[in-house]
């Protein structure tokens, strides 16, 4: 399995909780993981090489992207270079590799992502992705492909997951064309609204509850449920006095939480930055699963350094 991650000295301590549980929950298997980067020192590597060697079958391939990409494109706000650094990756890959996972830093990986992985991939297909349910729950989906001018019809998709079918990207030269168009637009979701908009057509999807689930409540509609569809619940319908509550919505974010193959820590709903603080409602039902992660990997990992 070839896994591709990208991050920064800043962000070691969210990293290395990713890898070590993406190792644990792989202990059979072999795992390639590229790591493309840009701002890392000499230590920061070591310290994932050292979770890696504490599993058999682990194998770290760093891959500097070199400094002219982050000459071109400002950071912007929250989102760093390293957003961008996965379609970087592309020419940087050995060239008889046909497919890699990318996975976001900010996840916690809780169960064998194989399936996923060898999703079958037509010739047309560029990436395996996940529905961005987060706009869903925030009722913010519609003005997110109007954002990107994607028909309704269509599904906007979170980037954080991506199987990249490297020989579709490879043979239409597809890396250029991408960085022109991050050069070019300046966007509230710089690459996922660009791969959005260049690609909602051409993509394929596995399910967002198992390899891409939010920390949020999950709620199912059981009016819409008892005509035989499936809709959860939305933040503005939760908070809705005018709904009865309890006989409107059923609570499965438990259920939903433990059959995650991926929990991903997107946006504010991340469990380290509520160390020392309140924490929402809904992060703390998930929270407990990063923590336990965090501490068996410091457990496990003899003098490897603690960082908040």
């Amino acid at each position: 399995m070839n896994i591709l991650i990208a991050t920064n000295s800043n962000y070691m301590g969210p990293t290395s909780v990713m890898v070590y549980s993406l190792c644990r929950s792989h202990k059979e298997k072999e795992v390639n993981i590229f790591l493309v980067y840009h701002d890392l020192r000499e230590q920061d590597i070591e310290r994932l090489k050292k979770i890696l060697s504490a599993f058999e079958q682990k194998h770290l391939y760093p891959l500097d992207v070199g400094g002219e990409f982050s000459s071109k494109v400002p950071a912007a706000g929250r989102f760093s270079h390293e957003t961008y650094y996965r379609i970087l990756a592309v020419n940087l890959l050995p060239q008889n590799m046909e497919r890699i996972l990318y996975l976001d830093a900010d996840m916690l990986i809780k169960k064998d992502l194989t399936e996923a992985y060898m999703t079958p991939m037509d010739d047309t297909c560029p990436f395996v992705v996940c529905d961005d349910i987060e706009g869903h729950a925030r009722g913010t989906y519609g003005s997110a492909l109007d954002r990107v001018a994607t028909p309704h019809n269509y599904k906007y998709f979170n980037a954080g997951f991506m199987l990249m079918n490297l020989d579709y990207l490879r043979k239409r030269k597809s890396v250029g064309y991408i960085l022109d168009a991050f050069y070019r637009e300046q966007s509230p979701w710089p690459d996922q609204d660009v791969l959005n908009h260049m690609y909602y057509d051409k993509v394929q999807y596995v399910p967002w509850s198992l390899y891409n689930l939010p920390p949020e409540w999950w709620k199912v509609d059981t009016e819409a449920l008892s005509r035989g569809i499936l809709r959860f619940a939305s933040y503005p319908d939760m908070n809705n006095p005018l709904i009865d509550q309890k006989k409107r919505f059923a609570d499965v974010t438990v259920q939903m939480r433990d059959n995650a193959h991926i929990i991903h820590y997107l946006g504010i709903l991340k469990p380290w930055l509520y160390r020392n603080k309140p924490i929402y409602s809904d992060v703390a039902l998930y929270a407990g699963l990063w923590f336990d992660c965090e501490r068996e990997m410091y457990e496990r990992i003899e003098g490897l350094e603690r960082l908040e």
